[in-house]
């Protein structure tokens, strides 16, 4: 009843937030303050804090109790999230932010069958990629971030004005753990943008910070990874120092949507593929239009509620 009544008092607070997908529903990031950040090492029990409601699954309902996540390719397409089989794919993520820094943080806890990470060719959904795809519109301004080729002139300066455009005033990016590879596509696949300074800190933090119990190519691979990185509200793929990130406070309402890519031999003939989107199915742009993505409130302070000495023991047990 306490978790219900939690989000209630949200709806009522900030119902005047521009509706995304689903309308009318303000979805919870918690906030870590700078006193009890978690240490990015891939041990993700720091995290255990967070209340299960805010934790995402494909089974997520949304605050009016429908499915907050929907298969939109694959095998699994037009399924709604409680019909996800546990045993192909059992995964959860939490999402959260700072103040200090304005970052947004990441977790997620993953069990799969088969953990194919190799890219497989033809690449097909998510890059062929098993991985967690975010999409973030951080000053909630709505409308493209990616643009196709019949957007611009079909002349060098036109080509120009579109790669600047791509993803300059939202981003969306695949988080893929172990990196493979060199270079930006590594681990923090912006593929919207020609930014290749984005992966690496101050902006983005951290490759390493996993632990894979298997080997991508294995079957019933256990990952837990944890990441963080910053938004911009104007991007500059040329230059992060002309580059704008965008603040982050509480009370902020900011657009973004999560999807879970599971990919199991995508490129063999007996292989699947399935993404779970969060926003609902009519989100068929939510890749390249940020008024398909959903509204979330950045959360007050939970952690005042823990007495600091309480808060010490605890993250002292999760370092033992």
């Amino acid at each position: 009843m306490r978790k219900t009544l939690t989000i209630a008092v949200l709806l009522l607070a900030f119902g005047s937030a521009q509706a995304h997908i689903p309308p009318g529903v303000v979805l919870g990031v918690w906030q870590w303050p700078s006193n009890a950040l978690p240490t990015m090492d891939g041990d993700i029990g720091e995290w255990e804090v967070i209340p299960d409601y805010l934790w995402l699954t494909p089974s997520t309902l949304d605050t009016d109790g429908n499915a907050l996540f929907h298969a939109v390719a694959g095998d699994h397409k037009g399924m709604d999230g409680t019909e996800n089989d546990a045993s192909d794919l059992t995964i959860r993520v939490a999402v959260a932010w700072n103040d200090e820094f304005d970052r947004m943080y990441f977790a997620q806890e993953r069990f799969d069958d088969l953990y194919d990470r190799d890219v497989a060719e033809p690449p097909g959904a998510c890059g062929g990629d098993d991985s967690i795809e975010v999409h973030v519109d951080a000053d909630h301004s709505g409308g493209l971030l990616y643009y196709s080729g019949d957007d611009f002139p079909d002349t060098d300066e036109g080509r120009a004005a579109r790669t600047a455009a791509n993803g300059r005033n939202a981003q969306i990016a695949h988080f893929r753990f172990p990196p493979i590879g060199e270079g930006n596509n590594a681990w923090h696949w912006l593929w919207v943008s020609a930014a290749t300074w984005h992966d690496r800190e101050p902006y983005s933090c951290c490759p390493d910070s996993y632990d894979l119990d298997g080997e991508h190519g294995g079957t019933d691979v256990t990952l837990t990874a944890e990441w963080w990185s910053v938004y911009f509200n104007a991007l500059d793929h040329q230059s992060p120092e002309e580059s704008v990130i965008a603040p982050l406070s509480e009370g902020q309402i900011i657009g973004m949507g999560v999807a879970f890519c599971d990919i199991d031999g995508a490129s063999n003939e007996d292989g699947h593929n399935s993404v779970w989107r969060s926003g609902g199915p009519g989100g068929a742009r939510w890749y390249a239009d940020s008024e398909f993505v959903s509204d979330w409130i950045l959360l007050e302070d939970m952690m005042t509620a823990v007495e600091s000495n309480s808060w010490g023991h605890v993250k002292a047990s999760f370092q033992q």
